[in-house]
């Protein structure tokens, strides 16, 4: 049976600094295999594992910026 993981995390971060968005991403990639940044956009794929997913989904809330 082959495990299915959460979709990529598509992160818009509108409003904030460059450092902060390279700080976001810097956190995220403790918890995701593959993490880039695109202007104002973080893409983040491949969770390490679901509480991995669980906990990047906290980090995003606390920096106030919208996740799909």
């Amino acid at each position: 049976m082959k495990r299915e993981f959460p979709l990529p995390l598509n992160i818009n971060c509108d409003g904030l600094s460059q450092k902060r968005i390279t700080e976001l991403a810097d956190r995220l990639s403790l918890h995701f295999a593959d993490v880039k940044i695109f202007g104002d956009d973080i893409v983040a794929t491949r969770p390490l594992s679901l509480n991995h997913y669980e906990a990047a989904w906290q980090i995003i809330d606390r920096y106030g910026v919208k996740a799909a």
